[in-house]
Parts: structure tokens; C-alpha cells; sequence
């Protein structure tokens, strides 16, 4: 299964499209960050124009040709946490989406999971009708000898055939839902369901007979390795942020911009020779905006963060009430199954032993047909009920695994985890 998980994580696009939804919140902050530093860029610019000056009653024509090349600075020198505020949301963001890929990762191994164990369970209940159907060809055999010896009647074979036909039926009906788990398995893992999976078979897996935790225990490993429940609390932390950042608006920011640069220019009067020239230029400015009044812009964006701060906060708290309710039934369903699952061994014993002895019973005169069949048709349940079992205790501790968490750290791994 940790091989079939390590194809899942490399070919589902939903963690792909987590992934790259994190890489998006990663450059976030950094484009957040970008703002910590001074911009500097540079400019090259050429320019003609004829510009005519007024002097008394007529126009004077100047023709003007000028190359200026500058490099500019600008940069904000205090703005009352503006920037760190949104640098901490950009990251409490980033730490959002993170969380938000494991929690793909998370579903994914968990559909893998229980994909895997519903493939396991028909090729085990598949398994189960073969040797169901072995034993109505075994029952059939012992009544057509009785016949054959005339102490056993005509129905009693037909029966006996009546019986194996229905076995063999029940054996493609199983072959049928197997091929289904095999295309759903595929499906899990964005694979061909027509190239050949290779899984273990049910009895050489390691089948858990008992719970290593108490169900406050599972409760509280949920809260502290959740990713969905760690996301919403990241969530929290953003809104908590954008609302320090919303309060800064009404602060001011000094900025300070400058520029340096050379220009060489070619102007002529008409009427006058033309000439060339050259200087280095600059320019300093500090600059201290401060808003007055944005039509009350500033309050209602303080408002929009504060309700967003108390909808994140709810939804921790419904996140946490979620979770204690799924663990807790996820752990009272893997406690049934393993109750399920002894009882399911111990009735699988008891049906075996039945049917071999109404069988031996039955070569011998002892007991009568019916009670064969009977026999033979409790133990095919059985089989069936105990290939159920297993398969059920495997499902229920991946839920409860998923419930808490333990599932990202502790699934199967393969080659390429």
C-alpha cells in the first residue's frame, strides 16, 4: 500500500494544485517583505520639442533636444508596523496553506487506504466462495456416492447440485465486485485500472487486536496534529494581523525619494545659433503623508477585520467540536471491530467444525441432508463474515488515524515516500 500511496502523491493534481497554492503563498511573503526595502530603478529618457515663448506682441520659437539619463531612490522610512503587520499575515497565510497540502495529503492517503482494504475484502470474499464452492462440490460428491450405494435419494442430489450451482454463482458475483475495487483503487491512485495492481493478500497483513490510546487521548493528539484544525488557527493569527494592519491606516509614513542624473541638451533660438550643454542634476525630498479623513474608509476596514477575526475564531471552535465528535465515533467504531472481529474467529471455528462433522455424520447415516447444507451454508456465511471483519478493523483505524491526525506521520511508505 505504501507504494500505491507514493504513486497517488505523485500523479493526484488535487495535492498538486495544494502544492502550488503554497508556492503562491510563499512568494506572498516575499512580495510583502519587497516592501522593507528601498526601490530603485533607473531612467533614460530623450526629448524634442519646440516650445514658443511669448515676448510683446509675437511668439519667440525655441527648439529643444535633450537626453537625461537618472537614477531614482525611493524608499519609506517609518510607516508605524504597516509592513511587519502585513508581512505576519502573508506568513501566518503561507503557514495556512502549507497546512491546507497536508490536509490533501492527508485525504488522499486515506481514500488510498481505504480503496486498498475494499480491494482487499472482495478478492477476500472472492477467496471465501472459491472454497465455499469447493465444499458444495465436496457435499455434492458424498451425495452422489450415497446415491450410488442407495442410501441417498434422488432430491438429496439435486439439491446438492442446486447448492453448488448457487456457490459458483455466488463466485462470479465476487469476481465482479473485485474488478470493481480494482478500478476504484486505480481511480484512488490516478492510475490504468487495466494494467495488473499487485496487493498482499489479507491473511499476511498485520490486523491490529487492540487500541493503544483511550479515546481522550485520540481527542487530544486530534487537536495538536489536525492540519485543518492547525489551518483555522492559522487563519485566526492572519485575521488577527489584518486587523493591525487595518489600525496603521491611521498613522502617517515618512517616505523619503531622491534621484541623481546627468542630461546633455541641444537648444536653439530662431534667429540665433544653436548650442549643446551639460550638467548633473539631483533631487532630495522627505515627504510625511498623514490622512485626514477617507470618507471613513479606515473604520470599516477596521470593522471587516475585526468580524473576520471573531469568523476565523468560531471556526476553530466548531472545528475542535467536529473533531471530538469524529474521533469519538471513530473510536467507538474501531473498538466494535475488533469485538466484531473475534466473534467473527471464533464463529468461523465454530461453523467449520459443524460442517465437517455434519458431513462426516452424513457419509456415515447419521444425520440427513438438510442439515449438511445447513452446515455447509453457515460455515459460506462465515467465511464471508470473517474476510468482513478484518477488512473492517484495517478501515476503522485508518479512520480514527485520519480522525487524528497520525495518519499523515504513519502511513506505509514505499521506495519513494
Amino acid at each position: 500500500m505504501g507504494e500505491l500511496i507514493d504513486i497517488a502523491e505523485s500523479n493526484n493534481p488535487t495535492t498538486q494544485a495544494a502544492w502550488n497554492r503554497a508556492k503562491s503563498s510563499a512568494a506572498s511573503v516575499g512580495i510583502a517583505k519587497s516592501d522593507l526595502y528601498p526601490t530603485l530603478f533607473a531612467t533614460v529618457s530623450g526629448t524634442t520639442y519646440l516650445n514658443p515663448q511669448l515676448f510683446g506682441p509675437t511668439f519667440v520659437l525655441q527648439d529643444w533636444a535633450i537626453f537625461d539619463a537618472e537614477l531614482h531612490l525611493a524608499y519609506t522610512l517609518v510607516d508605524f508596523g504597516a509592513r511587519s503587520t502585513e508581512i505576519t499575515a502573508a506568513k501566518a497565510r503561507l503557514v495556512v496553506a502549507n497546512l491546507s497540502f497536508n490536509k490533501e495529503h492527508l485525504i488522499l492517503i486515506r481514500q488510498v487506504s481505504q480503496a486498498y482494504f475494499s480491494l482487499l475484502r472482495a478478492r477476500g470474499l472472492r477467496e471465501a466462495a472459491e472454497v465455499s464452492l469447493n465444499d458444495a462440490k465436496t457435499t455434492e460428491t458424498a451425495a452422489q456416492e450415497r446415491r450410488k450405494n442407495g442410501l441417498a435419494t434422488v432430491p438429496e442430489v439435486l439439491e446438492a447440485k442446486a447448492a453448488t450451482a448457487k456457490a459458483a454463482y455466488d463466485v462470479q458475483s465476487t469476481i465482479g465486485a473485485e474488478q470493481v475495487g480494482i478500478g476504484d483503487l486505480a481511480r484512488a491512485i490516478t492510475a490504468n485500472p487495466v494494467k495488473p495492481l499487485k496487493v498482499e493478500p489479507l491473511d499476511q497483513l498485520k490486523i491490529p487486536d487492540a487500541l493503544d490510546q483511550s479515546v481522550e487521548d485520540a481527542i487530544h493528539t486530534a487537536f495538536k496534529d489536525r492540519p485543518d484544525l492547525q489551518a483555522d488557527q492559522a487563519r485566526v493569527r492572519a485575521a488577527q494581523a489584518e486587523v493591525k494592519h487595518a489600525q496603521t491606516a491611521y498613522y502617517p509614513s515618512l517616505t523619503f525619494s531622491g534621484s541623481k542624473g546627468w542630461i546633455r541638451g541641444f537648444g536653439e533660438q530662431y534667429g540665433f545659433p544653436g548650442t549643446y550643454a551639460s550638467t548633473r542634476n539631483y533631487a532630495a525630498i522627505l515627504g510625511l503623508k498623514w490622512t485626514v479623513f477617507d470618507g471613513f474608509r479606515r473604520e470599516s476596514s477596521i470593522s471587516q477585520a475585526n468580524a473576520e477575526e471573531k469568523v476565523a475564531t468560531q471556526e476553530v471552535h466548531d472545528r475542535q467540536d467536529e473533531i471530538v465528535n469524529e474521533v469519538w465515533n471513530d473510536y467507538a467504531n474501531a473498538a466494535t471491530a475488533l469485538e466484531q472481529k473475534q466473534a467473527a474467529a471464533a464463529l468461523l471455528s465454530a461453523s467449520s467444525e459443524s460442517y465437517a462433522a455434519a458431513l462426516e455424520s452424513y457419509k456415515d447415516g447419521v444425520r440427513n441432508f438438510l442439515d449438511v447444507l445447513a452446515a455447509e451454508d453457515a460455515l459460506a456465511q462465515a467465511r464471508s463474515i470473517d474476510v468482513i471483519a478484518r477488512t473492517q478493523v484495517l478501515q476503522t483505524f485508518t479512520d480514527l488515524q485520519f480522525g487524528t491526525g497520525d495518519l499523515l506521520a504513519n502511513h506505509p511508505r514505499g521506495n519513494h515516500p
